[in-house]
């Protein structure tokens, strides 16, 4: 299956660095590919963005840190400002997506995580529980919902092999 991400030439080298820089869109301490497999192998963190973006402004950011069994993938939207954010937690082989964070933002003026109106925030369980989190009015306490026997077969998927993004680099996760 091959992930057409928007705006990017899908034939285009993923990039790899140590970590993104969110503010200023760009690579730090850039890493080759070489580099950036043994990091893998040796469950050291590192960063990849799977298509290099025609401007400064990616559509995904997949962080990867194995030795904390952790994998982080960040979305973008048209005004490069950080809208949904997915934490998956490495179980042996599989990866299970317990977290989701979304952000919406009231105009194009709203520059950061900060400026958002409204988060929206989803824990999942592997025995089936979740909790949602709403944040959409400062002066009125979060909005919370906790549910049971949610089928969470859905939030597992397998460990992609290295150079191998497309599933993660999933916007849609039904």
């Amino acid at each position: 299956m091959t992930v057409h991400i928007a705006g990017h030439d899908p034939q285009a080298p993923p990039v790899y660095c140590r970590r993104w820089n969110f503010r200023h869109h760009e690579p730090v301490e850039p890493l080759s590919a070489d580099e950036a497999q043994a990091r893998d192998l040796a469950g050291e963190p590192y960063a990849v963005i799977p298509a290099a973006p025609p401007s400064g402004v990616p559509d995904v950011v997949i962080e990867i840190a194995w030795d904390n069994g952790h994998a982080g993938v960040w979305f973008f939207d048209a005004y490069g400002r950080q809208c949904l954010h997915y934490s998956f937690r490495r179980s042996g082989e599989h990866l299970f997506l317990g977290g989701m964070t979304q952000w919406d933002y009231p105009d194009a003026d709203a520059a950061t995580l900060s400026g958002a109106t409204c988060v929206t925030w989803f824990e999942f369980r592997e025995d089936g529980s979740a909790r949602r989190v709403i944040s959409d009015d400062p002066a009125r306490p979060r909005t919370v919902e906790d549910r049971t026997g949610v089928d969470v077969s859905t939030q597992w998927e397998p460990v992609p092999d290295f150079g191998k993004w497309d599933s993660l680099a999933r916007w849609s996760r039904s």
